[in-house]
């Protein structure tokens, strides 16, 4: 139900070892509890959107009834990033 690709572990790689420890954390729960409040998965246009925390979020696609997340980082990134979509 959930993967990631090669470019969503070059982003996860550029994050600091405090927020690593976090989106795992974040990943671990997503797959007990997808609906979990502390997640915030939703839709944003054609993407998936989960919170890490304040600070960070991660994006995925949906491929053949799977979410596929190819990109975690910084808020403002983020933001950027669903503007173009």
């Amino acid at each position: 139900m959930y993967r990631t690709n090669r470019k969503f572990w070059e982003f996860y790689q550029t994050l600091p070892e405090k927020i690593q420890k976090r989106a795992d954390e974040k990943f671990e729960l997503l797959k007990q509890d997808s609906t979990h409040p502390s997640l915030r998965l939703k839709k944003v246009g054609p993407d998936w959107v989960v919170r890490i925390n304040k600070n960070y979020r991660a994006l995925a696609t949906e491929e053949d009834g799977s979410l596929v997340w190819y990109w975690i980082g910084k808020h403002d990134e983020y933001m950027r990033r669903i503007r173009e979509n």
